[in-house]
């Protein structure tokens, strides 16, 4: 047994070393037609097929097949947490209006047009399975959980703008934490119970509870782990600050699956807690060292559950309802389109003109709309007696989201015209003064933070504010001299010549001197140019003055 175990282990830790490999490669080639994750699904989908047709196959199988308990505690946690604090908060925060819309509303848009729309299908036998209105709310609630890792990798690479990365980043983080807030409401909820008014008004109080009260144990652990990080001394180790980082994160999630509460969306929130106030207490080798230490955890823990997906396609006994997976897939498809369509126009209304999503955008948010791991871990701890054959709907939804929309995102992307770098923006512009920022800046930082700014913002103001002095400073001291000059060459009725041959003796001698990197030498010329036909109006002016006298 403790073979098969090892073997096991090492089956998957040498799928992730191909696939960390493989893609180094892509990578180094630019090949964006299949993604890392795609990759990894591939090759943990081949040692299945191995696995299945060899001798050993039973025994090994129960070591290699996905693990929903594993996933949901060990795994999970790692890859939100990870994107909660190391997510660009700055552009989080600047489209935050747009993302809480798409993720809170759209998301509840999607499971209410998936769930209805199955049951209208199981009502008029275009589905061949009996679902009950739980396992057709279930099943609306995990499969709207996106899962764009591929699309953001992509987005990476060919350097989308800011708001639009973050508008479908943020909105797939928080849109995670909701479709598992809505599966753990409809599990508490038996199969016999009937959809009315009262069981609407319940499950609606559980999802806010559940959810809010995930937030404030999330936020609170946040705000604990910057207090300590303040008043203990343990700069000098950076390895502990980094540990106790990690750890309290870990703490928040298990205390809420404790509880009752979402694990998921408690350690998303101490996730971004601790990105913007722990992380100004740390000193600037343990700020790198954390920051690199979860997103190792969070890529290996990624990877391991693609590779699970992959194994999942041949070592899970399935159950094919075709007609219920096309019908589903167009359904996530639609409900897609009547979330994002609308919900953008709503945005675009409250926004200036120059703020405003592009038709382009919207048309990529709805495109990026992919389905992945959390969606088929969630369709394992289904304890309905057709969790098996929506576990198969589920994975093969994955499957095509991942490659057919994965792999033409690029095409799609270069077609729109969307591979472009951002334009230069001052920081200044970019942040609002609400009130909340006001308070955070004037109370909560200088109570949770060694510094009135934290450290981060400090660094991008200070650089970003520079580069505005500078460019400000070469103007205003371009337009100065060419003043100066001007007047100079006015006001001077001596030693003209004198003057002019200093200026050509010294462009001569001088090369590269500190004027040359404010004026340049088109500006000398400029000036040298007005200087001549000053000279010259002056020498007219003098002669037709002779003239007359």
């Amino acid at each position: 047994m403790a073979d098969f175990e090892n073997f096991g282990m090492i089956i998957f830790f040498c799928l992730i070393t191909l696939s960390v490999l493989t893609g180094y490669f892509l990578r180094s080639r630019h090949v964006m037609l299949v993604h890392e994750t795609g990759v990894a699904i591939l090759y943990g989908a081949i040692v299945g097929i191995i696995i299945t047709v060899s001798s050993s196959s039973e025994k090994l199988q129960s070591f290699v097949s996905f693990n929903s308990e594993v996933f949901m505690l060990f795994l999970l946690p790692q890859i939100i947490f990870e994107s909660g604090y190391n997510m660009r908060r700055k552009a989080f925060f600047k489209n935050s209006a747009s993302i809480l819309l798409f993720a809170f509303v759209g998301t509840l848009i999607s499971m209410l047009i998936i769930s209805f729309g199955l049951m209208l299908f199981v009502k008029i036998k275009w589905v061949p399975v009996n679902l009950s209105p739980r396992d057709c709310l279930i099943f609306g609630s995990l499969i709207s959980a996106t899962d764009p890792v591929s699309v953001l990798a992509i987005f990476t690479e060919l350097k989308v703008n800011r708001d639009l990365f973050a508008n479908v980043f943020g909105e797939s983080v928080m849109n995670d934490a909701i479709a598992l807030v809505l599966v753990q409401t409809f599990l508490k909820f038996d199969d016999t119970h009937p959809i009315s008014a009262s069981f609407i008004f319940k499950s609606i109080g559980m999802f806010f509870g559940i959810f809010i009260g995930s937030l404030a144990i999330g936020t609170l652990f946040g705000f604990v782990t910057a207090l300590l990080l303040k008043h203990i001394k343990i700069q000098q180790i950076p390895l502990l600050e980094s540990t106790l980082t990690i750890v309290l994160a870990w703490v928040s999630f298990l205390l809420a699956e404790e509880i009752g509460l979402s694990g998921i969306a408690s350690v998303l929130f101490c996730g971004i807690m601790d990105a913007h106030y722990s992380f100004n207490n740390l000193s600037k080798e343990s700020q790198n060292l954390t920051k690199e230490w979860i997103h190792l955890l969070s890529y290996i823990s990624e990877t391991f559950v693609f590779v699970y997906l992959g194994l999942a396609a041949f070592t899970v006994t399935h159950a094919f309802k075709w007609q219920l997976i096309l019908l589903s897939l167009i359904l996530c498809l639609l409900s897609r389109f009547f979330n994002v369509y609308p919900l953008a126009w709503v945005n675009n209304k409250f926004k200036e003109k120059k703020k405003q999503l592009k038709k382009k955008e919207i048309f990529v948010i709805w495109f990026a709309g992919l389905r992945g791991a959390i969606a088929f871990a969630l369709s394992l701890i289904l304890d309905s007696k057709n969790g098996q054959i929506l576990m198969t709907t589920t994975l093969t939804i994955v499957f095509f989201t991942v490659f057919v929309l994965g792999g033409l995102t690029q095409p799609v992307l270069k077609k729109l015209d969307l591979a472009y770098k951002d334009k230069d923006e001052s920081l200044y512009k970019q942040k609002k003064k609400t009130r909340f920022l006001e308070f955070d800046r004037k109370y909560l930082k200088p109570f949770l933070t060694h510094q009135r700014y934290g450290q981060r913002e400090l660094d991008e103001l200070t650089q970003e504010s520079y580069k505005i002095t500078i460019k400000k400073k070469v103007q205003a001291y371009k337009e100065f001299e060419d003043k100066e000059s001007k007047i100079d060459f006015v006001n001077e009725n001596e030693n003209e010549n004198e003057v002019k041959s200093g200026w050509e003796s010294e462009e001569e001698t001088t090369t590269e001197s500190d004027s040359d990197l404010f004026i340049g030498k088109n500006t000398k010329k400029k000036i040298k140019q007005e200087s001549s036909v000053s000279d010259s109006k002056s020498t007219s002016t003098s002669s037709t003055g002779s003239e007359k006298d």
